[in-house]
């Protein structure tokens, strides 16, 4: 931050009251969120003849702060105040941030901690603005002596170390599902007919134990907030309701290792859902690591013992010292999910396993490909607005976190692999020469089929996202060999697919068997490569982010708004909520962060 700098504080000049005193110096120094001083700032009363001029803010040293020793610090003076709305202003969100948890303002804090969208940080300001130009009111706030500091491991490292060592862990289901509370819209098993009523499954299942105790589960991460789900699995039969039998058999499968999934909100848009969790561990190598990691109380190991996890006293995450680097990374992840995506239209209705008389028997019995069971799900309630007024259902604001480009926003904005076909593409039979009024990628598994690029009508205007996706859509379809499908397989580890293409682009004969078999293979190893890609790169910012309002420090940037953002990069197109969204452009990345609404059951 420049040192004096008086443009800066132009706005919180403007918005000081007449006739209020000034003080001659006050020193405070500035906490981030894990307590560590980032900073020190002088505060000094000028006479200069200047009306815009309230203060000017110097940053010194540790040792100069600890100097001026005729000074005593005041965190909660109006200086602190100022320089918060200062910094709003200039759009240095971090900084302001610092500056508000530095007052320890617990009132505010806690109210303004996470706002990091246009509509909160418009709150934050008005009252920053009331408590400078009516610091009486300051007199009803509860102040924090201190700020606590967490050192021990972050929930998000703890909840990847207990996946790891899943098979060791043994948790108390009873304990948790009688102390939980569900986060959103509570689903039952059916659908809905046009008039709303309720049509249930003809099928249902039975949990084949009832144990007290069920293997740790597998914990999934949303990808653009700050949530997180321990899915835990359940062995279940199949039954016939009206004789009340299990169906032990399907399209010549058998049905003895069926598998429902619970999930279990952990953390919930940055706020801790669960305060503990109850298990039982089989191994000393483990016990004592957790125990070393402060998540256990002293004590020997005992296989026998149920432990208590607290999850209460732990940061939900680190992310100062590793700060992730996103360069390169949007490009990365929107190519390999522009190819997952062509892929996954071509296996909509295919399997390399099952025929389609299987896969319609494994349907009608409520059993996808994978054999998991799948029965369909609807609300409680048929209409939404009915189940509003009568307080069965209310809604929250949840935060969206996602990184795109200077061109395009983010992952959002790419188009399903059909829709682009139909876009930009035509298809016509390769034998019979008759055009396909509707080219689908399912259609040329079974019909050969040539592509080639439509004429584009002048209304149809070619984008910065069309100029993303169009040199992939070529390479696969054999219409340009721009190598940029063989980098993304080679680069996940699916060269069975690329072998395959590879053929098929010289004009080989392919079975629809050997395709599909290669189509399947690259689509699991495109899938965990994105997870890895998330979890090591995207998501410890999604939940910095979620959990604090805030970049990391070694982030620095500034926030814009959607207008704004959209002056400089003309090229960029915002939705309704991206517009009340907050945007920060680091290096060529930029994130993104908007608030959606979103329900809940009551």
């Amino acid at each position: 931050m420049a040192t004096n700098n008086k443009n800066l504080f132009h706005e919180a000049a403007n918005n000081r009251q007449p006739g209020k005193s000034k003080q001659k110096f006050t020193k405070f120094c500035l906490y981030n969120f894990f307590g560590q001083k980032k900073g020190y700032y002088l505060h000094l009363d000028t006479s200069k003849p200047n009306d815009n001029l309230l203060a000017e803010y110097q940053q010194i040293t540790e040792q100069q702060y600890q100097s001026l020793t005729e000074i005593t610090p005041r965190q909660s003076a109006t200086a602190v105040y100022n320089f918060v709305l200062a910094n709003l202003a200039a759009g240095k969100l971090t900084t302001a941030k610092y500056a508000l948890l530095s007052t320890l303002d617990k009132t505010l804090i806690e109210k303004h901690a996470q706002a990091i969208t246009k509509p909160e940080l418009n709150l934050l300001k008005t009252d920053i603005e009331i408590a400078i130009n009516n610091p009486e009111t300051l007199q009803n706030y509860e102040f924090i002596p201190q700020i606590s500091v967490k050192q021990k491991i972050s929930l998000f490292e703890l909840i990847n170390l207990l996946e790891e060592h899943r098979s060791s862990i043994i948790i108390n289901l009873k304990h948790l599902q009688e102390n939980y509370q569900r986060k959103g819209i509570k689903r039952i098993e059916g659908s809905r007919d046009e008039k709303g009523n309720l049509l249930e499954p003809t099928l249902k299942t039975e949990n084949i134990d009832n144990a007290e105790y069920v293997q740790m589960g597998s914990f999934a991460i949303n990808r653009h907030t700050a949530t997180i789900n321990l899915l835990l699995t359940r062995k279940v039969r199949l039954i016939n309701p009206e004789t009340n039998t299990p169906i032990t058999e399907v399209a010549g499968v058998l049905l003895t290792d069926l598998n429902k999934y619970n999930d279990y909100t952990i953390v919930s848009n940055g706020e801790l859902h669960i305060n503990s969790l109850r298990v039982k561990i089989n191994n000393k190598k483990l016990f004592n690591l957790l125990q070393s990691k402060g998540v256990l109380a002293a004590g020997e190991f005992d296989f026998r013992t149920e432990y208590e996890i607290k999850l209460d006293n732990l940061p939900i995450i680190h992310c100062q010292e590793n700060c992730p680097n996103l360069d390169g990374v949007f490009e990365e992840l929107a190519a390999i999910k522009i190819l997952a995506s062509i892929i996954s239209a071509y296996l909509r209705e295919d399997s390399e396993i099952y025929t389609q008389e299987q896969l319609q028997e494994l349907k009608q019995h409520y059993l996808s490909k994978n054999l998991y069971v799948n029965f369909p799900t609807t609300t409680e309630y048929a209409d939404l607005e009915t189940a509003l007024a009568k307080g069965e259902v209310a809604s929250r604001i949840s935060y969206k976190i996602d990184i795109g480009n200077k061109n395009i926003l983010n992952l959002g904005k790419f188009y399903s692999a059909n829709k682009f076909c139909d876009r930009i593409y035509e298809a016509y039979n390769l034998e019979t020469g008759e055009k396909i009024s509707k080219p689908s990628f399912a259609v040329s598994l079974d019909t050969p089929l040539i592509f080639g690029h439509k004429d584009l009508s002048r209304r149809t205007k070619f984008t910065q996202i069309d100029q993303f996706m169009r040199p992939i859509f070529d390479n696969f379809l054999g219409i340009e060999d721009n190598g940029s499908v063989a980098a993304i397989l080679r680069k996940t580890g699916a060269n069975s697919l690329l072998r395959v293409l590879q053929a098929k682009w010289k004009g080989e004969a392919i079975t629809h068997d050997e395709f599909v078999e290669a189509l399947a293979a690259a689509k699991s190893k495109l899938e965990k490569y994105i997870e890895q890609l998330y979890r090591e790169k995207v998501s410890p910012l999604v939940f910095y982010i979620g959990s604090t309002g805030l970049l990391p420090d070694a982030m620095d940037a500034t926030a814009y708004t959607a207008e704004e953002l959209s002056f400089q990069y003309p090229n960029l197109s915002f939705s309704k909520h991206e517009r009340e969204g907050m945007f920060f452009v680091v290096g060529e990345t930029i994130i993104n962060v908007y608030p959606e609404k979103e329900y809940y059951s009551r």
